[in-house]
């Protein structure tokens, strides 16, 4: 059975998916091939990308599968968004002239029409499902939890008028425990926080997650627990605090985040706030755990990408194991609909590991030629490209990797990479002058599977996130010697533990690497300049290199360097 899974009318990265006998064959989103971050627009694109890349047509598909429910099945979850937002506008004037203001659009919204479906699919047999529920299907559907009974749960800025969800996952389905409305949402008030720092909301909250390292939680963590009701997620944000949700950029919101945080630095704002944030969610979260006799979790939805938080939820007592989807935000909610949608259409089957993740364009030999050509540059074409690349890491080259699939997800995970030593923590500032990146955030790095204990005693093999880059670890002595770049101001940091079945190509440099250096990693970041999406084709790696004028670009099997 082939299922096509579009993500068509969320606020960012729609996207598609193609799914075969309950696994994800092709998946992408919209931004990577229009080259707009965070491109919300239908996913035509995309649509006929994931066909390309499967080879398979549109005769072919058995069924879609549309993430995100119409307006007009929203209206349980509106309503009840508005009786709250009503109940809070009796103690704050603020809201009470939001909500009085919000009334009409709050009805004619409802009257809106999806976006059509292309001429191609409108016929075939479909399945809508809710924002939340694709969130939780991607992570459940994809995870490495076959038999055991899982705790599944998504949290995000907003979807479908909630902001989260949970689940129990057993045996191949999905028990509804409860949707969580939108008015609490964490994750609007971390954008809330996001943009008063100076950053822009949906891109830069993990720029506020680097830089609360640098900072202290107190006065502020204080303040804000003041202003919440941990022991009732009905009702857990006070006035002061649901009007950072209701509109990040407005005045309501952006004031009542200048008096909270009156006097302190940047730094300690970034700090309470992400402190808040880890409480609120790990008390819940191992409430919930208790709740539901789970100790394995699997997590989707935006507020997963924070790194920090998931390695306190893989902490908690009774947490055995935690798994997050590797395209943990919107862009992975087409591929979560179609593993919804094959899962009611085919009761019992459990969930597929999802151990491939270059689900995207690929770069071939023939297309990384033909961009060289046309680009005028010249190129070689090594014997043993994993040992020439090694040597010039070796050496302190920075070499950038743009091979076969793309990633899915925001993690470069190897296929459109840039590689720098780990040893010399200076390389972070050269590195981010390289590519306009702020100064104060971490590079991760990409660590060999055997060594991976040495640098990172918490880890273990059955973490399969840590494979996607999803979470961070305490770093032992011997990280903080070899690879200081790749440390963090807290001494932690985010590797991508690297398997030869993950990527060939890839992990063999680092083999080589470590037989030269005697060191097991380095540093792995995405391929793109600031701003722009992750490099999709041969012709957005060789453009993204010479800006940023890098020592050097495997492309395929071409090896290209800078002149001197």
């Amino acid at each position: 059975m082939i299922i096509l899974g579009i993500n068509d009318i969320a606020h960012h990265n729609t996207s598609a998916a193609l799914l075969r006998d309950g696994e994800v064959i092709a998946a992408i989103e919209e931004e990577r091939l229009s080259r707009v971050k965070l491109d919300n627009s239908y996913p035509h694109t995309a649509i006929n990308e994931v066909l390309k890349i499967t080879g398979i047509s549109a005769d072919e598909i058995d069924h879609v599968a549309l993430a995100g429910l119409d307006h007009g099945d929203q209206r349980p979850a509106l309503d009840r968004l508005y009786e709250h937002i009503a109940e809070l506008a009796k103690e704050d004037g603020d809201i009470r002239k939001f909500y009085r203001k919000q009334q009409l659009n709050r009805y004619t919204r409802l009257l809106r029409s999806r976006p059509k479906m292309p001429e191609a699919f409108s016929k075939k047999p479909a399945t809508v499902v809710e924002h939340h529920q694709a969130h939780a299907a991607s992570a459940y559907f994809s995870s490495p939890f076959k038999d055991e009974k899982v705790g599944v749960i998504s949290l995000d800025g907003s979807g479908d008028f909630s902001w989260g969800s949970v689940w129990i996952g057993e045996h191949g389905k999905m028990q509804h425990v409860e949707h969580l409305h939108a008015l609490n949402s964490l994750a609007l008030l971390y954008s809330a926080f996001t943009i008063f720092l100076g950053f822009k909301a949906t891109r830069h909250e993990g720029k506020v997650l680097g830089l609360a390292a640098f900072g202290k939680p107190e006065p502020l963590y204080s303040r804000l627990m003041e202003l919440a009701n941990p022991d009732d997620w009905d009702h857990l944000l006070h006035a002061k605090l649901a009007k950072c949700t209701l509109r990040q950029h407005g005045d309501m919101a952006q004031n009542s985040i200048a008096e909270l945080t009156e006097g302190l630095s940047k730094e300690d704002i970034a700090a309470g706030l992400q402190h808040f944030t880890e409480k609120l969610v790990c008390d819940k979260v191992e409430a919930y755990a208790t709740e539901l006799g789970v100790s394995h979790l699997a997590l989707a939805g935006g507020i997963f990408a924070n790194v920090k938080l998931n390695q306190y939820i893989l902490e908690l007592p009774g947490i055995d194991n935690i798994y997050i989807h590797p395209n943990m935000g919107d862009g992975g909610l087409a591929a979560g609909a179609a593993l919804q949608a094959y899962a009611d259409l085919n009761p019992g089957k459990l969930p597929i590991f999802m151990n491939n993740i270059y689900l995207g364009t690929a770069i071939t030999e023939d297309s990384a030629e033909q961009a060289l050509k046309e680009a005028g540059i010249s190129y070689q074409r090594p014997v043993n490209m994993a040992k020439t690349a090694a040597e010039l890491l070796a050496n302190g080259k920075v070499v950038a990797r743009a091979c076969g699939g793309m990633e899915y997800g925001p993690r470069a995970l190897g296929n459109r990479t840039v590689m720098a030593p780990c040893s010399d923590p200076e390389i972070n500032d050269w590195l981010n002058k390289k590519f306009q990146r702020t100064e104060f955030m971490p590079f991760a790095p990409v660590i060999l599977e055997d060594y991976c204990t040495d640098y990172f005693p918490a880890w273990k093999p059955e973490h399969k996130a840590a494979r996607f880059m999803t979470l961070t670890y305490d770093a032992a002595d011997i990280a903080k010697k070899n690879i200081p770049a790749a440390v963090h101001v807290d001494q932690t940091a985010r590797p991508q533990v690297i398997l030869r079945e993950d990527n060939e190509g890839y992990y063999d440099i680092l083999h080589e690497y470590h037989a030269l250096t005697g060191i097991a990693s380095v540093i792995n970041t995405s391929f793109n300049m600031h701003e722009e999406p992750i490099v999709c084709t041969a012709s957005d790696a060789i453009r993204a290199f010479l800006d940023a004028k890098l020592d050097a670009l495997i492309l395929g099997p071409f090896l290209i360097l800078l002149p001197e």
